[in-house]
C-alpha cells in the first residue's frame, strides 16, 4: 500500500503537493472549525487570484523564462479597456477584447526583447514592470477609476453572478481559472505546442537542431502570460467594481511564481504542471488566510510561508532525484 502511494508520489509531480494542500486543509479545520465555512469564498477568490498569475509562470517557466511584469500587466489592462471605452467611445465588449490584445502585445514584447537581443528574461520583464507602473500611474493621475457595468458582459465576467456556470460573482476567477487550467493542460500534454514548450525547455540546444522554432514557442508562452494576467485583471476590476492603478502589487507576482514552484514546475525549466501550479495557489491562499484565521501575526504567515516555498523546493528537489533514478 505504501509501496503504491510512494510510486503515485514520484510518478505524478502535482500528487505530493496535492497532499501537502490536503493535510493543511485538515489542520486549519481541526484547529478551527469555522476554517472552510467562513473562508469558503476567500480561499476560492485567492486561489482565483494567485493561480491564474501562477498558471501562466508555469507555461514561461517551463521553456526556462520567468516574468516579473505580471502584475503590473494585471493592474494596466484594466485601465486600457477603460480608456478604449469612455474616451474612445469604442464598445465595452470590443474594449475588453482590445485589453487583452495589449495584454498579449506586452508578453510579446517581453519575449522579443528576451530571445531576440538576449537579455535575461527576469532583466526584461523587470524593465516592462517598472515601466507599465509608470505609464499606468502617470495616465491615471494615481486615481482609481470605476468599471463600467454593462450586462451581460460583467455579469459573465463576474459581477452579481447567478448563473449556473458562475455562481456568486467571487468564485469568477476561480472558475475562470479552472476552465483555463483545463484548456492549458490539454495544450501542454495533448498538443505539438506544449511538446516543444517543455522541449524548449529541457534542451534548448536539441530543440533547435530538431526544428523546433524555440523563439516563436517562448514568445507565445510570453503572450500567453501577457494574456492570463491581463484577464484576471479584468475580471478583479469587474468584480470589485473599480480599477485601481496600485492593484497590481509586486507580491501578486512573487505569489505567482511561488506558487508554480510549489506546484513542481522546475525553475531551470522542462519540467513542470499547470495543475500542480493551481495546487500550489490554494496552498498560499490557504496559508494567507488560515494562519491569521488561528491568530498568527502578518510577520509570522510571512515566516511560515518562506519556510513552506523553501520545503516545497527541497521536496521536488528530491522527488525529481528519485524519478531520474527510476529512469535511469
Amino acid at each position: 500500500m505504501l509501496g503504491a502511494v510512494g510510486g503515485i508520489l514520484i510518478r505524478l509531480p502535482e500528487a505530493s503537493i496535492a497532499v501537502v494542500a490536503i493535510a493543511i486543509s485538515i489542520i486549519f479545520q481541526v484547529l478551527n472549525q469555522n476554517y472552510l465555512t467562513s473562508l469558503t469564498q476567500v480561499l476560492a477568490a485567492s486561489t482565483g487570484l494567485y493561480g491564474l498569475i501562477a498558471i501562466g509562470e508555469a507555461m514561461l517557466m517551463i521553456t526556462g523564462e520567468i516574468d516579473l511584469s505580471a502584475a503590473k500587466i494585471y493592474s494596466t489592462t484594466p485601465f486600457i479597456v477603460y480608456y478604449l471605452n469612455t474616451n474612445a467611445n469604442i464598445p465595452y465588449g470590443i474594449a475588453i477584447l482590445l485589453g487583452l490584445a495589449c495584454a498579449s502585445l506586452i508578453g510579446m514584447v517581453n519575449g522579443m526583447i528576451t530571445v531576440l537581443f538576449g537579455v535575461p528574461s527576469l532583466i526584461a520583464t523587470l524593465g516592462m514592470l517598472f515601466f507599465l507602473n509608470g505609464v499606468t500611474l502617470s495616465v491615471s493621475h494615481s486615481q482609481p477609476v470605476v468599471t463600467p457595468l454593462v450586462e451581460p458582459i460583467n455579469t459573465f465576467l463576474g459581477r452579481g453572478q447567478v448563473q449556473p456556470i458562475g455562481g456568486l460573482s467571487q468564485y469568477a476567477a476561480f472558475i475562470w481559472l479552472a476552465i483555463l487550467t483545463i484548456i492549458l493542460t490539454v495544450v501542454l500534454k495533448r498538443t505539438r505546442f506544449g511538446t516543444y514548450t517543455i522541449s524548449v525547455g529541457s534542451n534548448l540546444l536539441a530543440a533547435r537542431e530538431i526544428g523546433i522554432r524555440t523563439s516563436r514557442v517562448k514568445i507565445a508562452n510570453f503572450m500567453i502570460m501577457g494574456f492570463l494576467a491581463g484577464f484576471n485583471g479584468i475580471i478583479e476590476s469587474i468584480v470589485s467594481g473599480s480599477t485601481d492603478p496600485s492593484a497590481g502589487d509586486n507580491t501578486l507576482t512573487l505569489y505567482g511564481i511561488a506558487a508554480a514552484v510549489i506546484g513542481g514546475t522546475s525553475l531551470f525549466g522542462g519540467s513542470g504542471t499547470v495543475i500542480g501550479a493551481v495546487i500550489g495557489a490554494y496552498v498560499i491562499a490557504a496559508l494567507l488566510s488560515g494562519l491569521p484565521l488561528l491568530g498568527a501575526q502578518a510577520t509570522e504567515s510571512d515566516i511560515i510561508l518562506g519556510i513552506s516555498i523553501v520545503g516545497a523546493i527541497l521536496l521536488n528537489i528530491l522527488l525529481n532525484n528519485l524519478r531520474s533514478r527510476r529512469r535511469s
